[in-house]
C-alpha cells in the first residue's frame, strides 16, 4: 500500500500564556481566578474542578467555557475540549480567535503524532501498536478540525497500511470531497478498492462450488438433484373424451414435452421420456447445447455494482490525468468486467481523436480491441502507439500477440472447416493463418532486443515457428528458454 504522504507541521503555539498576561485576574469570580491559578502550576485536573463548578453555578459565562476548553484539550480529553469550545461560542464569539487557534494546535500535535506512529510502523511492520496509534491519531484530527483533508487522507492510507480495507473507504471519500474531487491520489486509491472488491464478488461467483452443469440427456432426478425443484412444471394436456357422443378419431399428434422452467436462472428445460430434450437458457450455451448454471446470480450483480462505481471514480482521474497508464488499465477493465465494452470502445476511440499523439490513449484503445477480438483495428492502434513511441514494450508485444491470436483464430476455423470436408475452404484458412503467425514474428523478436531474458516471448517464438514448420527455428527458440530458465 502507499505510505502516508504527509509532511511534519511545525507549530509554536503560545496563545494561553498571553491571553493569561493580558487578562490576568482581573474581574473574574473565585472559580475561575483559582482556575487560572491552576492552569499556570499546570495543575490540570484542578483547574478542571474550579472551572466545572463555575459553569454549573454560571452557565453562560463564555471565558469559564473556553478555560474548561482548553483545560480539557491539555489533558487530551479532546471530546470534551470541542464541548466546551462549543459552549462558549454559543454563547459569544469573543474567545473565537483563540479558539481556533487552539483546536489548530491540538491538530497538530495529533497528526504530527500519527506521522510519527506511521514512519514507526513503516521500519517496523511487527509492532501493530504503532499503527493502531496513527490511526487514533488521525482520527483525533479529524474530530478537532473536521475539514482536514489530509488527516482524513493519512487516515485512509493508516487503515490500508494495517490491512483494513473497509475502514479507509468514507476517510479517502472525505478526503475526495474535500479536496473538490482534485486528489488524483487518493481517487486512484479510492477506484482500486471498489476494483477490488468488484473481484471479490466476481471471484465468488466464479466459485466452481456455485455452478452447475445441465446437459441434453441428462435424467429428470438429476436434474432436480443439480438445480432442486423447478419453479414452475408445466406438463401437456391430456384431452378428455366427450360423454355421450362418439368421436372421431383425432389425428395422430406429436407428444408435447414436459417444461421445467428455472426462472432464477433464465432456464427452461424441455422433458421427453424422463429425459432433457432441448435447454433455452438467457446465457452462453456449449456446442454440445449444455450450459453452465450459477446458483446465486446476487454476486455477479455485486460485482457489476462496484465495477461500475470504480469506472465513473477512474474516468474522474482521467479527466485529471489523461495520459496516467494505470488508470487507464483499471478504466479498460472495469468495462469490460462489468460487461459494458461498448461505451469502452467508444470513450476510448474519442480519448484516440481528441489526443492522437497520445500513446497510452492508443494502447489502451488497442487492448479493448484486441479483447473484442477486432484484430485489424487493434494492430492498427498497436502500431500507433509504436510509431509514437519505438521502444513502447507493451505496445510492441500485444501488437506480435494480435497476430497471433489473428492466426490461432484463423487456423481454429481451419479445423471447423475440416470436420464440414470442405478441404480448399480449410486450406484458405491455413494459409491466412500461417501469414498472421509470420507477421507476428518481427515484432516479437524486436523484444527479445529489448529484453533478451524473457523467457515467455522465447517460447512463443518457438511455437510460432513449429506452427511454420519450421523446425530449427523452433528449437534454437526452445532451447534458448532453457537456457535462461536453467540460469534462475
Amino acid at each position: 500500500m502507499s505510505k502516508v504522504r504527509s509532511v511534519l507541521i511545525l507549530f509554536t503555539f503560545v496563545g494561553i500564556l498571553i491571553y493569561l498576561s493580558v487578562t490576568g485576574f482581573q474581574c473574574a469570580s473565585a472559580e475561575v481566578t483559582g482556575a487560572k491559578v491552576y492552569m499556570q502550576r499546570q495543575d490540570w485536573v484542578n483547574a478542571e474542578k474550579q472551572l466545572l463548578k463555575e459553569v454549573e453555578n454560571n452557565p453562560k459565562n463564555d471565558e469559564a467555557w473556553f478555560l474548561l476548553g482548553y483545560v480539557r484539550g491539555e489533558q487530551k480529553n479532546y471530546k470534551g475540549m470541542l464541548e466546551a469550545f462549543n459552549k462558549s461560542l454559543e454563547i459569544s464569539n469573543r474567545f473565537e480567535k483563540d479558539i481556533n487557534n487552539f483546536k489548530l494546535k491540538y491538530w497538530v500535535d495529533n497528526f504530527n503524532a500519527g506521522v510519527v506512529y506511521f514512519s514507526r510502523f513503516s521500519n517496523n511492520r511487527d509492532s501493530v501498536v504503532y499503527i493502531d496509534k496513527a490511526i487514533e491519531s488521525f482520527k483525533i484530527s479529524t474530530e478537532i478540525i473536521p475539514d482536514s483533508a489530509a488527516a482524513y487522507k493519512n487516515l485512509a492510507y493508516s487503515y490500508l497500511s494495517k490491512g483494513e480495507i473497509d475502514p479507509s473507504v468514507e476517510p479517502l471519500k472525505k478526503a475526495i470531497d474535500l479536496s473538490h474531487e482534485k486528489d488524483v491520489e487518493a481517487m486512484k486509491m479510492l477506484g482500486k478498492i471498489y476494483y477490488d472488491y468488484a473481484s471479490r464478488h466476481t471471484m465468488k461467483f466464479e466459485d466452481p462450488s456455485n455452478k452447475r452443469d445441465v446437459k441434453v440427456g441428462m435424467a429428470k432426478d438429476v436434474v432436480q438433484n443439480t438445480l432442486g425443484e423447478p419453479d414452475v412444471i408445466s406438463k401437456p394436456e391430456v384431452q378428455q373424451p366427450t360423454k355421450g357422443r362418439r368421436q372421431t378419431r383425432p389425428a395422430p399428434q406429436p407428444p408435447q414435452p414436459e417444461k421445467w422452467i428455472y426462472s432464477r436462472y433464465g432456464l427452461t428445460l424441455e422433458f421427453e421420456n424422463e429425459i432433457v430434450k432441448s435447454i433455452n437458457f438467457k446465457g452462453e450455451k456449449y456446442e454440445d447445447g449444455g450450459v453452465t448454471v450459477a446458483l446465486d446470480s446476487t454476486e455477479f450483480y455485486a460485482a457489476r455494482e462496484w465495477y461500475d462505481k470504480a469506472i465513473e471514480v477512474f474516468n474522474k482521474v482521467r479527466n485529471l490525468e489523461p495520459s496516467d497508464e494505470e488508470t487507464l488499465a483499471f478504466l479498460s477493465n472495469a468495462y469490460i468486467n462489468a460487461g459494458r465494452s461498448d461505451e469502452a470502445l467508444e470513450a476510448f476511440r474519442a480519448s484516440v481523436e481528441a489526443q492522437p499523439g497520445n500513446k497510452y490513449f492508443h494502447y489502451n484503445y488497442g487492448v479493448l480491441l484486441l479483447k473484442a477480438e477486432q484484430f485489424e483495428d487493434a494492430i492498427r492502434e498497436f502500431k500507433a502507439a509504436v510509431d509514437l513511441d519505438p521502444n513502447y514494450k507493451e505496445a510492441i508485444y500485444n501488437l506480435g500477440a494480435s497476430y497471433v491470436n489473428w492466426g490461432v483464430k484463423l487456423k481454429q476455423q481451419a479445423e471447423d472447416l475440416a470436420l464440414k470436408q470442405n478441404l480448399e475452404e480449410q486450406a484458405k484458412y491455413e494459409a491466412m493463418a500461417k501469414e498472421k503467425f509470420k507477421q507476428a514474428l518481427p515484432y516479437l523478436e524486436r523484444l527479445t532486443e529489448i529484453e533478451p531474458d524473457d523467457i515467455f516471448i522465447w517460447e512463443l517464438i518457438g511455437k510460432i515457428y513449429a506452427n511454420l514448420g519450421e523446425v530449427e527455428k523452433a528449437e534454437q527458440a526452445f532451447k534458448k528458454a532453457d537456457e535462461l530458465r536453467n540460469k534462475r
